[in-house]
């Protein structure tokens, strides 16, 4: 049976290693870090915990469907559960809104806070993004990416829409009138990376998703998720590697015959007997297509404050979302001048509503991401612009009046900060872009790179920087998708 390297222990290569484990390939994983997820994470500290990375879990089946096809099931290993509320959204008029799990209160809230005719917009919108859900969910999702997969009599009846070069913008003000619900609508672009203004119309499968098949906590923290895949592949007897970092290959014709690791760990590993490579990360000259780095136009990143406040907030709820000003000037910012935006949406979640001991009696765990611009030569981060846009964050929810009394910043008792130049150096992500190239054109969306490598006939990508996407979902059906192209190549 082949041997198989998997470089990089994020969500699509566990999954990989899972599935290829179980149908008997002997998989060994290597790491740079000190521990597995990638950007699935966790961080500790003086009794708060946080998930540092995804924090809201969408289409349960698919978790399901893929620990059934490794012979378990997903119930034994990790626990879901179906928050009330998806997301809070507030205005700074003061407008709220509470984004409910079920169709019902869902309804009331949206004619109570948009008005009957927006609550009737609204699921004729979701309705318009199904249509592509069922276009993709077996075409796109579930397999490897073709344009003749679309090739079909219901593919070819509605290709118009996915080229038609309307945006998720656009899209928003064809079924919309409230500003603020088109805003809300628009907001799901940044699942992707992405701008809502450029975004194409067909990511309103996003929210189709979400509302459709419910959003969930898994009970003890996102992170178990990677734990329960490293669990399995404990199970199948893979092998893991920590503090191995890729650095180079070694070549001969269209195959990779051997890797060169950078490691802290002791001994050595002969690295030229494996038969195939999956890479779980994409940010290697060697490894992508010629011109992938010749691209500009890359997802946005994020700056992240894990916040240990001394209080917890009436106000907010598990998922929260503090909307800026002008929504166009921000991924104007983001975008197109590449800098932090002033006016910026802030997003805070508190594990803490859902789990109790994930912050000590009487206070919550704030997870604070803003968007922010991929690396580049316009805007540089170090200690004083790190500080001084934290600053300027902590002024944003401070307009919010989330504190019972006083500044948020009266209630903070530690700080962690993380900045697009540590995702960069953490997770090896090009220019420290969340999901690698954008989706924000479909020229782009084609640029990404193939789970099959262009380059080597044995160098297969998963991974979210990858097809099919972003989230972890697409990650895990990432690293199923991979699975199969290696089995079915070695049938």
């Amino acid at each position: 049976m082949k041997k198989i390297a998997v470089c990089g222990a994020g969500i699509g290569g566990l999954a990989c290693a899972v599935i290829l484990s179980a149908k008997g390939y002997e998989v060994e994983i290597f790491e740079k870090n000190r521990t597995f997820g990638g950007k699935m994470s966790e961080y500790r500290r003086d009794g708060y915990r946080f998930d540092t990375g995804p924090s809201l879990i969408t289409m349960p089946d698919v978790f399901k469907d893929f620990f059934r096809e490794a012979g378990k099931k997903f119930e034994d290993y990790a626990e879901l559960t179906e928050l009330d509320v998806s997301c809070r959204y507030f205005w700074s008029d003061c407008t709220v809104f509470n984004s409910y799990g079920k169709k019902e209160r869902l309804s009331a809230e949206l004619t109570d806070v948009f008005g009957e005719s927006e609550k009737d917009s609204f699921f004729r919108y979701l309705e318009y993004g199904k249509l592509f859900y069922e276009l993709s969910k077996d075409n796109f999702l579930g397999s490897e990416f073709s344009i003749r997969n679309y090739l079909t009599m219901d593919g070819i009846k509605n290709l118009s829409k996915f080229i038609s070069g309307r945006s998720m913008n656009d899209l928003s003000n064809k079924f919309f009138r409230n500003g603020k619900l088109r805003q809300l609508m628009n907001r799901f672009a940044t699942y992707s990376g992405s701008t809502p203004y450029l975004n194409p119309q067909f990511f309103s499968i996003i929210p189709f998703v979400e509302y459709n098949f419910g959003s969930y906590y898994v009970k003890g923290g996102i992170y178990k998720i990677a734990e329960s895949l490293v669990s399995l592949c404990q199970e199948f007897n893979v092998k893991f590697h920590y503090g191995y970092e890729l650095e180079g290959i070694k070549s001969r014709e269209d195959r990779i015959v051997a890797l060169d690791f950078k490691t802290t760990a002791y001994g050595s590993i002969n690295t030229d007997n494996f038969d195939i490579i999956v890479s779980n990360f994409t940010n290697s000259r060697e490894l992508v297509y010629k011109d992938y780095f010749e691209n500009d136009d890359w997802s946005c990143s994020g700056f992240i404050m894990l916040l240990g406040v001394d209080f917890q907030s009436e106000d907010l709820s598990h998922h929260n979302v503090l909307f800026s000003e002008n929504y166009e000037n921000e991924f104007l910012d983001i975008f197109e001048r590449k800098i932090p935006a002033e006016d910026m949406t802030v997003y805070i979640s508190v594990s803490n509503k859902e789990e109790k001991i994930d912050a000590p009696p009487g206070c919550d765990n704030w997870f604070v991401l803003v968007n922010a611009p991929f690396l580049n030569d316009k805007f540089k981060w170090d200690e004083k612009t790190k500080k001084s846009y934290c600053s300027k964050i902590l002024d944003r929810i401070d307009s919010f009046n989330l504190t019972d009394r006083g500044s948020i910043r009266d209630r903070i008792k530690f700080c962690e900060i993380f900045t697009p130049e540590d995702i960069r150096q953490k997770y090896n992500s090009e220019f420290g872009s969340i999901y690698g190239l954008s989706s924000n054109t479909l020229y782009t969306l084609l640029k990404r790179p193939k789970n099959k490598s262009e380059r080597y006939s044995n160098l297969y990508f998963t991974g979210g920087n990858t097809h099919p996407g972003g989230g972890v979902p697409l990650c895990i059906l990432s690293g199923k998708i991979v699975s199969d192209m290696i089995i079915k190549s070695s049938i």
